[in-house]
């Protein structure tokens, strides 16, 4: 006969007896300090043996920027301050990115040192989420730097820098529970089936085409049937008004009148409803993990 789980606190989970999500909140807040050390050793393992250290983060990104800008200024459109726009989001896109495939994958990268010692499991999605958030910090700070330096002789800031930028850190905690839910989800079929990986991967670089990164919301905009049913993907609204609350609307140098003139305050509905849905997938996604943390153990 299987013996129940055994808690650091001496109580063992019995049969249909489960911790509340309130329950499982206060745990890993006792757990914070732990937390903490994970992220310290997250960091030291991923730059360990690099000479550009944390630098590195930031070279995949900026080559796909660099890439997509070459693309887009010789071959398709002759937009103004594309880079900058596309510099915006790329980041955060970034930050969804990682944050939702090192959390699908947590539990079992760290399988030896949860079969070790007790401690709340839901704390390891929690580690990649503050990790790839300290990654985003240093991007953003990057970028600003751009943006005050570039493009040579007429550069976007001071002049485009408006109070909207405050709007980026509730767009970045919103995009944080958006990833941090998926990836609660993807962590529990990651553990059961091993194809999960390979689809997550696959069906983000899909996913990346149905988002404005590399291209400008004005294109879709002007699609009128098309254009609500794009804005109900959260990532698309949270990704536009992140880049919005930052930068003015986009400006077509070659036909001005061809893309319609759309500023932040446009997206503020559909930021809402991205910020209520993010929120509805962290709780399930979450709820869905704690209910099921004992079976994916006797999985790892």
């Amino acid at each position: 006969m299987q013996s129940s789980p055994l808690r650091s606190d001496g109580y063992t989970v019995v049969g249909g007896q489960r911790d509340t999500i309130f329950d499982s909140l206060k745990e890993i807040w006792r757990y914070r300090s732990l937390i903490l050390e994970l992220v310290r050793r997250d960091m030291k393992v991923r730059y360990k043996n690099r000479v550009g250290g944390i630098l590195w983060s930031l070279f995949p990104p900026l080559m796909q920027v660099f890439t997509i800008w070459l693309m887009v200024k010789f071959f398709l459109a002759n937009i103004a301050d594309y880079s900058a726009h596309l510099m915006a989001v790329m980041f955060l896109w970034q930050f969804f990115q990682n944050t939702l495939l090192d959390a699908s994958q947590s539990l079992l990268n760290n399988s030896q040192l949860v079969r070790k010692i007790y401690f709340p499991r839901a704390v390891l999605p929690l580690v990649t989420f503050i990790s790839n958030a300290f990654h985003l910090g240093i991007s953003l700070i990057f970028t600003l730097f751009y943006f005050f330096v570039m493009p040579l002789g007429n550069p976007t800031y001071p002049k485009g820098l408006r109070w909207d930028a405050l709007w980026t850190i509730p767009i970045v905690f919103g995009v944080g529970m958006l990833a941090l839910g998926l990836g609660y989800l993807l962590a529990y079929l990651t553990t059961f089936y091993d194809d999960v990986k390979f689809l997550a991967v696959t069906f983000l670089g899909l996913f990346f085409y149905l988002v404005p990164v590399l291209y400008p919301i004005e294109r879709v905009a002007v699609q009128a049937k098309i254009y609500p049913l794009y804005m109900l993907n959260p990532m698309a609204s949270l990704l536009v008004g992140f880049q919005r609350a930052l930068l003015p609307p986009i400006r077509d140098l070659a036909n001005p009148k061809a893309l319609p003139e759309l500023a932040f305050h446009d997206f503020l509905p559909w930021i809402s409803l991205a910020f209520i849905t993010s929120f509805i997938v962290l709780c399930l996604g979450f709820w869905i993990f704690e209910r099921s943390k004992w079976a994916m153990m006797e999985r790892l």
